[in-house]
């Protein structure tokens, strides 16, 4: 199966220190989660966020509430949901770079030709501008078989609103992201067979996102964080056999993997925080 080249992403020291205790309550709030026990001890000094110089746990948490003075807008979803919608995006253009790599230009554009609307207005009311502009570019490009340079252009953007978001709501949502994938894939499957590619090429596309976030966790410059990310990594893998190539050939489809995945991140999780 074709790999797109995975970027590194900057890591930088957040302002604040977020307790453990903190951590476990927002964790257990979400769907499925697992019961966690907190150490007494808090996270370090130095927590690490996706991109960038982040404001800190506890800032801009409201679902909306306090932001750009007074200027409250629907499409600016809660941090965990927007992250959500945003991986579905991201993950359907990795999955349509990878299709174009492979000569499946066709493919690849069905896959951006899905809508997400959601994601790219909340984006906009972030003020992450240029992402329509990005992704023309990337559709563009697919006729020529390479457009891991245009890919990699719109992920620049899309960190750039990551790098807004909780550490909190990053870890939440890579979990939740890993469970829509396998909604996604569920949708793919009629009896025994996938009948409807682009699902799960878009499938596919979420859970390696997932891998690369994981792996810049576990790469971080922390030990308990990258003991956290490279749980995570580890439990990602449990989805592995859900896929084969991009065209699913000889596979035996199963969507648990995938939820079985999810799971197992929570609890490498709840293992370390």
């Amino acid at each position: 199966m074709t790999q797109t080249p995975r970027k590194p992403r900057r890591l930088v020291a957040a302002r604040r220190t977020l307790t453990v205790g903190t951590l476990a309550a927002g964790l257990a709030t979400a769907a499925h989660a697992a019961v966690i026990t907190p150490a007494e001890a808090d996270l370090p000094d130095s927590y690490w966020l996706a991109a960038g110089e982040g404001e800190g746990e506890g800032e801009g948490e409201g679902e909306g509430e306090g932001e750009g003075e007074g200027e409250a807008s629907e499409a600016r979803l809660d941090d965990d949901t927007f992250l959500v919608a945003l991986g579905r995006l991201e993950g359907r253009l990795r999955a349509a770079t990878a299709m174009a790599e492979d000569g499946e230009v066709e493919a690849a554009s069905a896959l951006l030709a899905i809508p997400e609307a959601e994601a790219l207005d909340a984006l906009e009311a972030r003020g992450i501008d240029g992402v329509p502009e990005a992704l023309d570019a990337l559709e563009a490009a697919l006729p020529e078989g390479a457009p891991q340079a245009e890919y990699e252009a719109a992920r620049d953007l899309f960190e750039d609103a990551r790098r807004e978001t909780t550490a909190r709501a990053q870890f939440r949502a890579l979990i939740a992201l890993a469970r829509e994938a396998g909604k996604t894939y569920a949708a793919a499957i009629e009896g025994d067979q996938i009948t409807d590619p682009a699902a799960y090429q878009a499938a596919w596309g979420m859970i390696e996102l997932a891998k690369t976030e994981a792996q810049e966790l576990a790469d971080a410059g922390n030990e308990r964080i990258a003991r956290a990310g490279q749980g995570l990594l580890d439990a990602l893998a449990f989805a592995d056999p859900a896929f084969t190539d991009l065209q699913a050939a000889g596979l035996d489809p199963d969507a648990s993997l995938l939820h079985g995945a999810a799971g197992r991140m929570e609890l490498a999780l709840s293992k370390v925080y």
